[in-house]
């Protein structure tokens, strides 16, 4: 569970336990503001941090609770979303990218997951911004941090530049006029780490960076490493020019604290969120939306851009033919299921959904993920006349050829059958309803992954 999902659900407890609905006192918003401040310290928020923006909410609050008619609880979260984004730097700042080539610094101690960021922030420069990349390998201490590299770039289809028997600085320089031979974009360096701040590091960045004059300098900070790393981020800002920062390990980082102290402390933006272990997983950082999420209140703007990321025109167009024609069968159901789980684990996914968060249980994002990874086992068992047709599935024999070849559970089969006979029924209302000319109500994400009863 991510340090947003466990933020979120904390809060709703102790809002509801702490403020009534129709009622807000100076007495409930201090009962509420005491919880908060231990919320807050336990997730490793700055004590600065903390102080700071309990006061500012509580100024607001009571300067608004004498309001009447106002949902009490709804008017106290709009101020601690206004604080909250505020203090996480009020609005995204992007990259920059205005030379050509465009070179990028990306700096961080050793375990921070620096190098998977490297390659994770060249996919989202070619796929979002469409440029292309570049991606040096600066460090030459650790034995295996050019292959890693070279691996990622190759899982990208992106040249490494590398070296051998040459310092860093001087492998930036070549690879910076190799980019500009080549017409590239966008040159990524990848720095060297240590497991911890030392001054052999510090001097060779600085002379990295007086050498390639970088557009842009990252600092990659371990979202698990707790307030310590606000410490290490402002000695690194000491000795280069830091332009931002990319927090890692925030899909499962329950002391995820860091997000919200890093930019009020050091006055410098979160450009990206480091959010799974796959390419793709990478998230330009908004503070409205991070607030949206500690808050319980969805993220659809996120939820919508994976979307578009993940279901292609064609896809989306060839399944909107066959459910026009009533065609709609178990390679569609696949094909949905397998676009909805790359777009990320089903739990974060639901969590960006406004209101689907309280109604859905852990368990039930669980059995759904199962559900899914079930679903491929045994329509991968089946022929392609079963997959067009699925009431062949029916019939005994067929059945018991499928069971036995996917090693899965009748109780399972039939339940993959009616999923599918649910959603193929909402496909043909939507089919009936765009040609009667009216306005197709589309499934959610609950009922597509069938996570509610």
């Amino acid at each position: 569970m991510s340090f947003a999902d466990i933020m979120a659900k904390k809060m709703q407890k102790t809002l509801e336990k702490n403020i009534n609905k129709k009622t807000l006192t100076s007495e409930n918003i201090e009962a509420f503001l005491k919880d908060l401040r231990v919320i807050l310290l336990e997730s490793d928020v700055s004590f600065k941090v903390v102080k700071d923006l309990i006061n500012q909410i509580r100024a607001k609050a009571l300067g608004e609770y004498v309001k009447e008619g106002l949902d009490q609880q709804q008017m106290l979260m709009k101020i601690i979303h206004e604080e909250f984004s505020n203090i996480m730097g009020a609005k995204n700042i992007d990259l920059n990218l205005s030379s050509k080539p465009a070179v990028v610094m990306v700096a961080g101690l050793q375990g921070s997951g620096k190098t998977t960021t490297v390659a994770k922030l060249a996919n989202h420069i070619i796929e979002k911004l469409h440029k292309s990349v570049l991606l040096v390998a600066g460090d030459t201490y650790r034995l295996a941090a050019v292959d890693q590299l070279k691996t990622l770039g190759k899982q990208l289809n992106i040249e490494v530049y590398h070296e051998e028997n040459q310092k860093p600085q001087q492998i930036a320089i070549n690879a910076k006029k190799y980019a500009q031979e080549k017409g590239i974009d966008v040159v990524l360096v990848d720095t060297a780490g240590r497991l911890h701040i030392d001054e052999a590091l510090m001097t060779e960045l600085t002379e990295m960076q007086n050498a390639i004059s970088p557009d842009d300098v990252l600092l990659v900070i371990d979202g698990m490493a707790g307030q310590e790393m606000v410490n290490i981020a402002q000695t690194f800002m000491e000795k280069i020019n830091v332009r931002g920062f990319i927090i890692t390990k925030m899909d499962g980082s329950a002391k995820g604290g860091i997000a919200l102290s890093l930019s009020y402390l050091t006055k410098l933006p979160i450009k990206f969120l480091g959010m799974g272990e796959k390419v793709r997983d990478l998230e330009i950082f908004y503070p409205k939306r991070m607030a949206d999420r500690i808050l319980g209140m969805g993220d659809i703007e996120t939820l919508i851009e994976k979307a578009q990321s993940n279901f292609s025109e064609r896809d989306v167009k060839d399944t909107m033919d066959r459910m026009m024609l009533g065609q709609f069968d178990l390679n569609d159901l696949l094909n949905q299921m397998k676009q909805v789980k790359n777009m990320g684990k089903l739990g974060s996914l639901a969590k960006m959904v406004p209101g689907l968060a309280a109604k859905v249980s852990d368990s039930k994002i669980s059995e759904a993920e199962n559900d899914v990874a079930i679903a491929e086992i045994i329509i991968s068992s089946t022929t392609v006349q079963e997959r067009k047709k699925p009431q062949l599935l029916r019939y005994p024999t067929r059945k018991n050829r499928i069971l036995k070849g996917s090693g899965r559970t009748e109780k399972e089969l039939n339940k993959l059958l009616s999923q599918y006979e649910k959603t193929k029924k909402v496909m043909d209302r939507i089919a009936g309803q765009v040609k009667a000319g009216q306005m197709p109500d589309f499934p959610g994400l609950d009922n597509l992954l069938n996570l509610q009863k």
